[in-house]
């Protein structure tokens, strides 16, 4: 009986072990379930005290809806062979004015016969080229006077800043109306590549998503206001090609062409039909940018690009530019390397006035210069090489004021088109041109770096003469 007594605290402390075993990880469950529930309870209640993440919600879904009724979707309808009805290529774009007119890429419509454009709301609209600008890639769709559109509102900050947050605008993969987020990566970005043959480049650097159907569409500050227009991006295979060129997918890493060359641009387009470009009249050896601190303005630290020579009786020398002088801004806009100034400057007309501030001697120089004519040698150095590297021919300058053809190379464009050593080029398109130089700038114009079909008449050695045409796809 004393055994059994003695037992019992023993049997009553494994009982109540078991017990504790069974219970106590459903004790702990409850407790951490309790815990959780007070700690999610009091993240809804901060949640719901603070607002600022539904307000950048509620921010992001206005500047959608004030955007979107001005980005367009374009469809156009081109030539390869000029023989059949052709084929189909897409982009975006946006309404620049109350007139109708529709801003875009040049690689968008280029050689298009036919350009369609829809809006948010499902309209269709038929639209015209006005002109285009295979040196920055720019192009401008008339529509109909008819038809009700809503013009974006442009920024009127020449540049924003690295780390503001922007949002694009596009039909990537031919999702139309798409938006997608990101922030300035970088400024004067010259990308390696560029879809714009010998091109101005001076892009905006994004991280937004840019695919294929985005190219010409709006990329806008959180004021919902243009910034610039989404031209082209950088993968794992190409840097600087336009999306639907690239054979692949954003990769973080996108470029917009800025606003502060957008505008001179579409201006000239509108106008006159064409664009000519401004010649400031300077040399400058460096690409990059020199930093430059001004003590008079608070040790502020600016960019610019030295001047090494000024052109005698040129339109710098005119408006009182010296050698040395640093060129800080043009218009307002910092220059950030060569790229931004040569840009800044080719965007605007012969005839014009620029301000021009320079770094002088430790002051600040404000210039007023009245721009001139870019010289035919300074435009055709930047497109000279690609066009022959693509046509498959090296030309020579010939009696002056002709082109000859020095080499052909077999199975590229130009043999296969027709040509042969010493050729002698002696009109384009039934115009004549001005001097070796001349020749490649009247190519740009008549459209050879976008695609269109050019007519060369040329001269054999033997004297005889025959028309060749030709057609490149860049």
């Amino acid at each position: 009986m004393r055994k059994i007594v003695s037992a019992i605290p023993a049997l009553l402390v494994l009982l109540i072990a078991i017990i504790a075993i069974i219970a106590a990880p459903r004790l702990v469950q409850r407790f951490r379930y309790a815990q959780l529930a007070a700690e999610i309870d009091l993240a809804r209640e901060t949640l719901d005290q603070n607002d600022v993440l539904r307000a950048i919600d509620r921010a992001t879904s206005s500047i959608a809806q004030i955007v979107e009724p001005s980005v367009v979707h374009i469809e156009t309808s081109f030539d390869i062979t000029n023989q059949s009805a052709g084929s189909l290529s897409s982009g975006a774009g946006w309404v620049y004015d109350e007139q109708g007119h529709i801003v875009t890429n040049a690689h968008v419509v280029q050689s298009a016969k036919r350009v369609s454009v829809e809006f948010s709301d499902g309209r269709v609209e038929r639209g015209i080229v006005v002109g285009l600008d295979a040196y920055t890639d720019i192009a401008v769709i008339r529509l109909d006077a008819s038809a009700t559109v809503f013009p974006a509102q442009r920024s009127l900050r020449r540049l924003p800043q690295v780390g503001e947050r922007i949002y694009a605008f596009g039909s990537p993969f031919g999702f139309k109306f798409s938006m997608s987020e990101g922030i300035v990566s970088g400024l004067g970005r010259e990308a390696v590549g560029s879809n714009v043959i010998g091109g101005y480049t001076n892009y905006i650097q994004t991280d937004a998503a840019v695919n294929p159907g985005n190219s010409g569409g709006p990329i806008v500050n959180t004021d919902a206001q243009i910034i610039g227009m989404n031209v082209a991006i950088a993968t794992a295979r190409s840097i600087g090609e336009s999306p639907e060129e690239s054979g692949s997918d954003s990769a973080g890493i996108s470029f917009a062409i800025p606003l502060g060359t957008i505008e001179p641009i579409v201006s000239q387009i509108i106008e006159h039909g064409e664009v000519r470009r401004g010649y400031l009249g300077i040399r400058y050896f460096g690409r990059e940018s020199i930093r430059v601190e001004v003590a008079a303005d608070d040790h502020q630290v600016f960019t610019g690009i030295r001047v090494n020579e000024v052109e005698e009786g040129g339109p710098s020398a005119l408006g009182g530019m010296v050698e040395g002088d640093v060129i800080i801004s043009i218009e307002e806009s910092p220059i950030i390397n060569s790229e931004s100034l040569s840009s800044l400057i080719s965007s605007s007309r012969p005839g014009e006035s620029i301000s021009v501030r320079v770094w002088r001697n430790g002051e600040l120089v404000d210039l007023e210069i009245t721009l001139g004519a870019m010289k035919d040698e300074v435009l055709a150095e930047r497109i000279r090489e690609p066009i022959q590297v693509q046509m498959g021919m090296l030309l020579e300058a010939y009696d002056n004021d002709r082109v000859r053809v020095r080499r052909v190379w077999a199975g590229l464009p130009g043999a296969e088109a027709g040509f042969e050593n010493g050729d002698i080029i002696e009109r384009i398109n039934d115009q004549a041109y001005n001097g070796y130089f001349g020749f490649f700038v009247r190519l740009a114009d008549e459209g050879l770096l976008t695609g269109e079909w050019i007519e060369f008449l040329v001269r054999s050695e033997n004297d005889e003469t025959r028309r060749i045409r030709m057609r490149l796809v860049w």
